[in-house]
């Protein structure tokens, strides 16, 4: 290998280091995905990307001799839908306009003299045609479409609830990303638990767990293409 290429190397090295250091400051850590017309191929590379990264590393850690089962999670948090993208990423901004459908609709049956019980049932029943027709108070309130999904490992979440002291911590557990377009780019967030570890001094134990969360989210979302 000549010495042009392996300075290259080492640059690219560097300067992926010190973004990823930097990062770790962030409360949020946010990453654009590249490459990504929509939020819908974003979510896609998501999918892909955590998908790749749990089988490389199944069974690959090693605990008292023994390999152990490591792999990341993706919750699918709409069943009934018909797509990937909704079954693992539903539109959390729908869900709040759904919410204010809601609200307009039991407010209105409510002064029309219905009971409190009679105008639940009939608004949750109006929220559906609210929707298709557009007719949400919040409709057109937001920057963006942003959708969520829930990414977790089993193994780091037991190993930061088992402790009586550190409950409270679950508060700040990184489960949940946002996936969100921001000047036609795409971008993909979560909450920086590393960070958050380090700012409530919990101990060093469940603090170096942190750290190895947030570094694997890194791994998973950091570079997507």
């Amino acid at each position: 290998m000549n010495t042009k290429k392996i300075i290259k190397i080492a640059l690219s090295t560097l300067i992926v280091t010190t973004i990823l250091s930097f990062a770790n400051e962030n409360l949020i850590s946010t990453y654009e995905i590249q490459n990504a017309d929509s939020i819908e191929d974003g979510i896609k590379k998501i999918i892909t990307s955590v998908r790749k990264y749990g089988l490389n590393e199944y069974n690959e850690q090693v605990k008292d001799g023994v390999e152990q089962p490591y792999f990341w999670l993706l919750k699918p948090l709409n069943r009934s839908a018909t797509n990937v993208v909704d079954i693992f990423a539903p539109n959390f901004t729908n869900s709040i306009k759904q919410g204010a459908c809601f609200q307009k609709y039991f407010h209105d049956y409510l002064n029309q003299g219905f009971s409190i019980y009679e105008s639940q049932v009939k608004a949750k029943n109006s929220v559906s045609t609210c929707m298709k027709k557009g007719e949400s108070p919040l409709e057109g309130k937001f920057a963006s479409e942003v959708r969520q999904m829930v990414l977790c490992h089993p193994e780091h979440g037991q190993l930061l609830l088992e402790k009586e002291e550190t409950l409270d911590f679950a508060a700040a557990m990184p489960c949940h990303i946002s996936i969100y377009k921001k000047d036609d780019k795409v971008f993909v967030s979560w909450r920086n638990v590393y960070k958050m570890a380090r700012d409530t001094n919990l101990p060093e134990n469940e603090t170096n767990i942190t750290k190895e969360i947030q570094e694997s989210m890194q791994k998973m979302l950091s570079h997507l293409e």
